[in-house]
């Protein structure tokens, strides 16, 4: 590994040498409608088998943010830096797993190249894999090239960007900045960081309609080691709140997306601009729009805090104090919504209340054999399991998450999982590992989701995504 790192320092002073100038990244003005997709698209997997897929991300995801939260991680960089690696003030060594949901399909340099990027709210590097490349993960892309672009240029490592990473340093004589960014499960990329043009297919930009395309310059690190899992991805758009994302870099003040359900076929939406908070086209079933504040933690800046002060289940809101979803002065507890998370997290003693409120109202026993994948599941009477149709459902109670100023009424859907091979009724939530809770997005699935980082609100209402 030492040599494979040395080796990586001989890489980056070539590759910085090669290239020319582009336009240092500037804010973004228009409008741009981009789709997303699942990551398990086109695998033709029923909606227990997507959903279990998921779950098992998840798990690996709830590690991942309980160690932010907990501030865990590594100083460690590579040979040929600068003699310390550097750490901005207050930031985690440690962002969220890479095992991330959705996918957005850019294109990056002159003339373009393809990258398929996972679509992150928990982190905030763009990144993707470069060639030459001392290690890398298997894509479904090629390598971004970035001695074939003509608008590839290497930061310096006076950059503000720069010093805003994590963990940098500077190669020497080139004066390049260089970049470690590590995840929760262990994903790893290290490279040089540079700007570039990133194009992006937009369905609705500047106001017009039509397909159209935008291009804008941005920062960005160019892997050439990288570790761990990028699950169907080629690289990472972080959408968090830190001046790396792409959020901050574009001076996005309001972005919003649509989230389908996994098997419905249907590409999920996702807008910045004015259009963020429009109407997405197809406005049947819509309900009226909710909002809560977004708070923010000093420790953990990059997440979108919101004050969750209850859950319902069957009419009831249970007997949990609002202590329990708080936002610690610490950086410990509280609520995050998540794009990047399948189930929603809570607590484990929160946890257990909510089941035992469910169980006490379905008055069904747990299911025997369900594995860790599997999450809280109820064995469901024989009759329901000799259904001849597998739309046929064992009613259960509602669950309502209440914000402080919004209560969010779920949709069955968004919270069960009929198992009807399994004989299984399966509740979406799990334990997150630690005393904060995350809102996943199976919760989100055909809800306008609406961030306004002027107001700093978020806002939701029930869509047909």
């Amino acid at each position: 590994m030492q040599q494979r790192l040395v080796a990586l320092a001989v890489l980056l002073v070539a590759a910085s040498a090669a290239c020319a100038s582009s336009p240092a990244a500037s804010a973004f003005v228009g409008d741009v409608r981009v789709a997303l997709k699942h990551v398990d698209a086109g695998k033709q997997l029923s909606r227990p088998e997507l959903i279990r897929r998921a779950m098992r991300r998840s798990k690996a995801r709830a590690a991942a943010l309980s160690a932010v939260r907990s501030r865990r991680g590594s100083a460690r960089f590579f040979p040929g830096a600068s003699d310390q690696p550097q750490q901005a003030p207050g930031a985690t060594a440690v962002r969220p797993s890479g095992d991330l949901e959705y996918v957005v399909d850019l294109s990056i340099g002159t003339p373009p190249q393809r990258v398929s990027a996972l679509l992150d709210t928990g982190s905030d590097l763009i990144w993707t894999q470069c060639a030459p490349c001392a290690s890398c993960m298997t894509q479904p892309d090629p390598l971004f090239a970035p001695a074939e672009s003509a608008s590839y240029e290497p930061a310096r490592c006076v950059a503000p960007l720069c010093n805003d990473i994590p963990h940098h340093g500077c190669l020497r004589p080139s004066d390049t900045c260089t970049y470690r960014y590590n995840y929760g499960d262990g994903t790893t990329t290290l490279g040089v960081y540079a700007t570039e043009r990133f194009t992006f297919a937009s369905s609705a930009f500047g106001g017009g309609g039509g397909d159209a395309m935008m291009s804008v310059p941005l920062g960005f690190g160019c892997g050439s080691v990288n570790v761990g899992s990028l699950n169907n991805g080629s690289g990472i758009v972080g959408f968090g709140r830190n001046p790396l994302s792409l959020v901050s870099q574009l001076s996005i003040r309001r972005f919003s997306y649509c989230l389908t359900p996994y098997a419905s076929g249907r590409r999920s939406t996702l807008l910045f601009g004015s259009l963020a908070g429009g109407v997405y086209g197809d406005a049947a079933g819509d309900g009226p729009v909710q909002t809560t504040p977004l708070l923010q933690s000093p420790q953990n800046p990059t997440f979108y805090y919101v004050r969750l002060t209850g859950i319902s289940v069957g009419g009831r809101q249970l007997r949990i104090p609002e202590s329990a979803f708080a936002l610690q002065p610490d950086g410990s507890g509280g609520v995050i919504v998540d794009s990047g998370t399948a189930l929603t997290l809570l607590p484990a003693a929160v946890l257990a209340e909510v089941v035992r409120a469910f169980r006490a109202q379905l008055r069904l026993p747990f299911a025997n054999g369900s594995s860790a994948d599997d999450g809280v599941c109820f064995a469901v009477p024989a009759a329901w399991r000799r259904a001849a149709s597998a739309s046929a459902q064992v009613a259960v109670p509602r669950m309502v998450l209440h914000f402080q100023g919004a209560d969010l009424d779920l949709p069955r859907r968004n919270y069960v999982l009929d198992d009807h091979r399994r004989g299984r009724l399966c509740l979406l939530l799990a334990d997150s590992g630690d005393d904060g809770s995350t809102i996943g997005n199976l919760v989100q699935q055909d809800m306008r989701v609406f961030y306004d980082l002027e107001a700093e609100t978020l806002s939701f209402a029930p869509a047909q995504c």
